[in-house]
């Protein structure tokens, strides 16, 4: 890979004469590389994985669990692995997920509710 880098010597010299900060953004065009190979997952794991071996739950699944008194909803998506993803984190268990959204200990399998239905996960269960 090589890389070139253009610098406006005329800019550089400008701005030092102004005392002015140099900055400088550097952009990388990565469209022509070629991606990394998907990883397989394999099989769901964890608490989660009986619920989505009967298909009670699917890959890509919506979770929600509103705190009205807090004025929040948190979202979760059911992975491929199991895991639930929130904000780009990854969990466990549901009750992992819940207890990092609550800040404390907290009851994710009567937390966490699907999206289509609103059917809790204890339900589920």
């Amino acid at each position: 890979m090589e890389i070139t880098l253009v610098i406006d010597d005329e800019l550089v010299i400008d701005g030092l004469r102004r005392k002015e900060p140099l900055r400088v953004r550097v952009v990388v065009d990565v469209a022509d590389q070629p991606s990394a190979p998907a990883q397989p997952v394999g099989p769901p794991k964890g608490p989660l994985a009986p619920l989505m071996a009967r298909g009670d739950l699917q890959v890509g699944e919506r979770l929600y669990w509103r705190r009205p008194r807090l004025g929040k909803t948190f979202i979760a998506v059911v992975l491929a692995s199991g895991e639930l993803e929130i904000n780009g984190r990854r969990y466990q268990s549901p009750s992992d997920a819940a207890s990092a959204c609550a800040g404390g200990a907290a009851n994710g399998w009567t937390a966490w509710r699907r999206e289509r239905d609103g059917t809790p996960l204890n339900k589920l269960r």
